[in-house]
């Protein structure tokens, strides 16, 4: 098992540089590409709360949204609309017994006073009307209508905290929070300026709240706070106190509980009316949104305020805002775009009562990163060297399935925002360097496997040798081949009057095309040995036509030899090349045979050595081909001619040989006859009718100056004409 960790060293050595640089890259240590992962993790938040809204809030409390709308505008006329108008409106949410009315708007500029107006006009005209007007004055005070009206009711203002010093108006009221460390080393936000309530309304007002919130850096609002620090007092926000308010703990301080980080005190829970919240280090929670815009029941006020019918608000929470698009309360969601601002807030009213539903990074949330991180790199790094590509893909997006499955486990059941980015980024570069360092091995192993049998077999053979290994045996088998052997004539002589230089540029040059031939009819090469030239078809690879295919190479190399007898004058080869060719059909054993020190894929057997016999007997007969009987029954497509009956030296069994003359249809009409006659001439020869058969020999070589025909009359000639009394047809060799 070693040797495969061995073979993975580079790989190995860089999953562990990946596993660094994503703990220090999460534990902020490396400043690049901070902003883009940050990215990253705010997308799978994205995505994990969008597939598991609940499109629904849950039943406590009962939250409804009182919505300025584009009809109440039409209806009620343009905004900002008179003190007295909103008097009217939480007057009538009152009496329909609502338990907390928020406001998620701001009266910060007092509303002119009609009196005022009149007396201005007046005052140079008719000045003796102004004190009968400054005694209605105070009646028509719109905002000490609406600063009466909110007196002793449950109504929360809103206020906006601002990030910009410029100028700060209105009043806020001070609000309880107690923590157990001073505010100066709180890590809580500090804000700079302000845009609250008039004085007169805030102080008749049960409490105010601010309903500030903050987009993330892509303009997407995710996180809200529950306190702000301004000048270094903590006030909270709207939210916070319509929960305190409803649970009926507005006396009650807003408790921070704190962890010590540097010389930093960072927020993690904020107690409300004795409920624990966790929050980040700035006292900031995620907002649980349970839909896309109106999942919350919206209300036109222009309804409420003409009294028209309208859901039970017994006991409810209800908030005053707006949705059109006109007041540009407005905001960007992880679930929709052009979400109302005041649905944020009743959707943060409801979280802070039903705390379960808020998603919460844990303070362990490190330690459990960095283990996950370690122990997927230590799973990877003694797993994925032992897999081959399919299987590291497959396990590869296995272990990302699981990862992210327990991290969405985790959100579903626990609420537990963990990020998702880094360990995802880490198994897929791993597992990419470990797929790509087997995809380059494989691709050596294979290249060095083509450039091995890349000498023996033809391409298309390596190929899906590659492609199913199971297709060849190299352990070794016994099969039914064919085999070829092929020799030069005279190569001796040929040989002697060549420099070494010229004797290796004719091999290379008649040897290079000679098993282009061999290859190009899907044979293997076994071996060279000088000029001579060994090959088998049948393996590796099964070849059902291996005989056929084996002829027609010889058929290919003797025309090939012919046409380039020019090419070896210019060689400095004055002499005729031809190469005697010998094929035998039968059963053999291959395989991968040698010793400890040198091994080959090659072919062993009887039928091989009558392969090798063919190829010598070819010059006893002055032809170039030989086959045997066997070769001949499986090549239908091609015509031979009967060569003898003959037993070669080293073997009793008697062989029938034949001589390929072309394909079928090449077989031209004069080669059919005098295929004929000398088929008549060999039957008479066969018979022991020696007289006959030699008249009809010598006949054929006066016409044809066929050197076989030659080779028959010198054989009886020498015979007297006369066959023996045992003539059974068989001509014995007594030499290779």
């Amino acid at each position: 098992m070693l040797k495969y960790y061995k073979h993975t060293l580079i790989p190995l050595i860089i999953a562990l540089a990946l596993f660094a640089l994503t703990s220090l890259h999460y534990l902020q240590k490396i400043p690049v590409g901070q902003a883009f992962l940050q990215r990253l993790n705010a997308v799978t938040y994205d995505l994990r709360l969008r597939a598991t809204t609940k499109n629904a809030p849950s039943n406590f409390p009962p939250i409804f949204i009182i919505d300025i709308d584009e009809t109440s505008l039409e209806q009620e006329g343009r905004w900002p609309w008179s003190r007295a108008k909103l008097a009217l409106l939480i007057s009538a949410l009152h009496k329909a017994g609502t338990a907390v009315i928020t406001l998620d708007i701001t009266l910060a500029e007092a509303e002119l006073n009609p009196v005022d107006l009149v007396s201005q006009a007046l005052a140079q005209s008719k000045p003796e009307l102004l004190p009968a007007l400054s005694r209605v004055r105070e009646q028509l005070d719109a905002d000490q209508q609406l600063a009466i009206m909110l007196k002793d009711k449950n109504v929360i203002l809103g206020y906006l905290f601002k990030q910009s010093s410029s100028f700060s108006k209105g009043w806020i009221k001070p609000t309880l929070v107690q923590s157990n460390v001073p505010i100066n080393q709180l890590s809580s936000l500090d804000m700079k300026g302000y845009s609250a309530n008039l004085p007169l309304l805030s102080h008749s007002a049960a409490q105010n709240g601010f309903f500030t919130v903050t987009p993330d850096d892509d303009g997407i609002v995710r996180k809200a706070a529950l306190v702000l620090e301004y000048k270094q007092q903590l006030y909270t926000s709207l939210a916070v106190e319509a929960a305190k308010l409803y649970l009926g703990a507005d006396k009650e301080a807003i408790i921070l509980q704190t962890e010590p980080i540097a010389t930093v005190k960072t927020i993690t829970h904020a107690v409300i009316a004795g409920q624990k919240i966790r929050t980040d280090a700035n006292g900031r929670i995620l907002i649980p949104y349970l839909g896309k815009a109106k999942t919350f029941t919206y209300i036109s006020a222009t309804d409420v305020l003409q009294h028209k019918k309208i859901p039970d608000l017994t006991d409810s929470i209800v908030v005053i805002g707006t949705s059109a698009q006109a007041l540009a309360d407005l905001k960007t969601t992880p679930l929709q775009t052009s979400y109302p601002g005041v649905e944020i807030q009743a959707t943060m009213i409801h979280a802070l009562l039903n705390p379960d539903l808020i998603p919460y990074s844990p303070e362990w949330k490190d330690g459990a990163i960095i283990t996950l991180l370690c122990v997927l790199s230590l799973f990877m790094i003694l797993l994925f060297p032992l897999l081959r590509p399919l299987s590291l893909i497959i396990i590869s997006f296995s272990l990302l399935g699981v990862v992210i499955s327990f991290n969405f486990w985790l959100w579903v059941v626990s609420r537990i925002n963990l990020d998702i980015i880094l360990p995802v980024l880490l198994i897929m570069l791993t597992s990419t360097v470990f797929v790509l360092h087997r995809l380059v091995r494989e691709h050596h192993q294979r290249q060095r496997i083509h450039n091995m049998f890349g000498q023996y077999v033809p391409e298309g053979h390596i190929e899906r040798l590659l492609d199913n290994k199971q297709a060849a045996n190299m352990d070794g088998e016994r099969r039914e081949m064919s085999v070829l052997f092929s020799d030069i004539r005279n190569f001796t002589a040929i040989s002697e009057g060549l420099s070494t230089q010229q004797l290796k540029q004719f091999l290379n040059h008649y040897l290079s095309p000679m098993t282009e031939i061999i290859f190009k009819q899907q044979g293997t090469i076994d071996k060279y040995i000088g000029d001579l030239v060994m090959a088998f078809w049948g393996a590796p690879l099964n070849d059902p036509k291996h005989a056929e295919n084996a002829v027609l190479a010889a058929l290919e190399m003797r025309r090939k030899t012919a046409t380039m007898q020019h090419e070896f004058q210019t060689l400095g080869i004055t002499q005729s090349v031809k190469a005697g060719i010998g094929i035998h059909t039968g059963e053999m054993n291959v395989g991968d045979m040698g010793s400890t020190y040198r091994r080959a894929y090659t072919v062993l057997g009887d039928a091989v050595n009558l392969g090798s016999r063919l190829e010598s007997l070819t010059k006893q007969y002055n032809i170039l081909i030989l086959v045997s009987k066997e070769t001949m029954q499986q090549c239908p497509s091609i015509s031979f001619r009967l060569v003898d009956y003959v037993r070669v030296k080293g073997r009793q069994k008697a062989v029938q040989l034949y001589e390929p003359i072309c394909l079928n249809t090449m077989l031209t009409t004069d080669q059919e006859q005098q295929l004929e006659s000398h088929h008549h001439a060999l039957k008479a020869y066969l018979e022991g009718d020696w007289k006959q058969a030699n008249k009809e020999f010598t006949r054929l070589f006066k016409q044809l100056k066929d050197p076989l025909h030659q080779v028959y009359q010198q054989r009886m000639q020498q015979m007297e004409l006369i066959a023996p009394d045992d003539w059974d047809g068989i001509f014995t060799h007594t030499s290779k």
